[in-house]
């Protein structure tokens, strides 16, 4: 390799990923700004795409990975608020700002999105490109495998904007993941009790009990809805399904004008819900996709020290090592997966 050229991991479709040697991404818009990564962490995202049929779609011949601290080594000619050597993390959703949703403050529905990982050039690999708009700073002392949470932090506060976080209400939520463990973590800060998670990994559900569940649940051994019930007779006042495809089970976890919120997504999944137990009952079933301008918020939760994510930290692992990654993560074996293109991060 030159300075011309970097490793990643390029999706090549089909679930197959192949460490290469590519051309360095440089500058060729005035607001461009070229990355140095970090970290970036293997999202559930990630795994649906490598999925055999994928239950995303990602483009191929692009490094994925968009969960991702870095830092700047070069700008556009009208980049004003970031120089090299800032830290920063990357909203991975890049809005037009000219569309009838961003023009009326919706910008996670631009209807022309693009987004790094998915699209464009991602994290897996050791440099990325941005524009300045997405890019936020962050503090120099902040660890990147703390600062990679700023994008999924973003998506659960977005989620979370949508519920009424009344002090006890009672919450139930489907999946034992990263993402569910940072709703159960912003869940018991907003004061919401009991917090039931459900899960099929035992060593998941070890690590929601260890982070403040009330009430863990394997729906394999145990029907959900009945467990919900033994504590909470009426049902829970709310529901998130974080897998993607528990809608028919969170509706029948939430009691009458209870609310579901839809955070999963998988393509694939349909569900065969009775549309008369929504309508008799009055439960709202609200969707949230990615964040709702809330990651200066994650950013600022983050360094502020608000939530300790570094329980869900289970490995971290160089590039090369990335589908060793993704394995771990859909066997259930791993929990949050950092991958570090150049050695190891600052602990």
């Amino acid at each position: 390799m030159n300075g011309k050229t970097m490793r990643a991991a390029i999706f090549k479709g089909g679930g197959r990923v192949d460490m290469e040697v590519v051309p360095r991404p440089v500058v060729e818009k005035a607001d461009d700004v070229i990355l140095k990564v970090e970290a970036c962490s293997i999202c559930g995202t990630d795994v649906h795409i490598l999925n055999v049929p994928p239950a995303f779609e990602a483009d191929r011949g692009i490094a994925l990975g968009h969960e991702l601290a870095a830092r700047v080594v070069k700008t556009g000619a009208g980049v004003k608020n970031l120089k090299p050597g800032d830290r920063v993390v990357v909203k991975p959703n890049i809005y037009c700002g000219t569309c009838w949703y961003c023009l009326n403050d919706m910008n996670n529905h631009c209807e022309n999105m693009v987004s790094i990982g998915v699209h464009i050039g991602g994290g897996f690999a050791e440099y990325c490109k941005a524009p300045e708009k997405v890019c936020y700073k962050i503090d120099p002392k902040l660890p990147a495998p703390t600062a990679v949470f700023a994008e999924p932090l973003a998506c659960v506060l977005g989620g979370l904007k949508k519920l009424d976080l009344m002090p006890s209400s009672s919450a139930v939520i489907i999946g034992g993941g990263p993402i569910a463990l940072i709703y159960l973590l912003m869940l018991k800060r907003a004061g919401i009790g009991p917090v039931i998670v459900s899960e099929l990994s035992k060593n998941r559900l070890t690590v929601a009990k260890e982070l403040g569940a009330d009430i863990v649940v394997n729906p394999a051994e145990q029907d959900l809805a009945s467990a919900v019930k033994k504590y909470l007779p009426r049902g829970a006042d709310m529901a998130v399904d974080v897998v993607g495809s528990q809608l028919g089970a969170a509706l029948a976890c939430v009691r009458r004008r209870g609310t579901v919120l839809l955070f999963g997504l998988n393509l694939n999944a349909e569900a065969a819900v009775r549309q008369s137990d929504i309508t008799l009952r009055e439960i709202d079933v609200k969707g949230t996709y990615v964040d709702d301008a809330t990651f200066h918020t994650a950013v600022d939760i983050l360094e502020k020290g608000l939530i300790d994510l570094k329980p869900l930290i289970t490995h971290t692992l160089p590039l090369g090592r990335f589908l060793e990654g993704v394995d771990l993560l859909r066997t259930g074996k791993g929990m949050e997966i950092i991958i570090v293109p150049d050695g190891e991060p600052d602990a």
